[in-house]
């Protein structure tokens, strides 16, 4: 009953990895230079919008941008070091919150989530690949 944001923005977190302390560590990948055209041109929708997006949404629309905004979101709650903590939660509270946006509020500790989208569209717009 996983969302598709979260499915596919863990997995393809690891498309492209390495190892660090022992563990399995997401780095920058090929989907990196879409999503940086895509915030370019404005067509990255919410973290609302992306969270509440059903399965069909998520894979029949855009599905290359929903790939990769998944995708960088998880790698920023990893580089923040809030990935586990997210997933903790985000199990814990499924049954009062589905999409797991209401916990990734929590976790990221924003209430204005447009302002989060904006700092995070800079920190991604500042991200190389390879």
């Amino acid at each position: 009953q996983c969302p598709a944001w979260f499915n596919e923005g863990l997995g393809s977190l690891y498309e492209q990895s390495s190892e660090k302390n022992g563990q399995i560590h997401g780095l920058t990948n090929w989907r990196l230079a879409g999503l940086q055209k895509a915030i370019k041109a404005g067509k990255v929708p919410s973290f609302k919008d992306l969270t509440s997006m059903s399965d069909h949404e998520f894979y029949s629309e855009d599905r290359g941008t929903n790939y990769a905004q998944a995708r960088y979101l998880c790698y920023y709650l990893q580089e923040q070091g809030l990935l586990q903590k997210f997933y903790r939660e985000f199990v814990a509270n499924a049954d009062k919150d589905a999409t797991g946006y209401e916990t990734l509020k929590t976790v990221l500790r924003e209430e204005d989530m447009d302002a989060f989208k904006n700092k995070w569209e800079k920190l991604v717009l500042g991200l190389t690949f390879p």
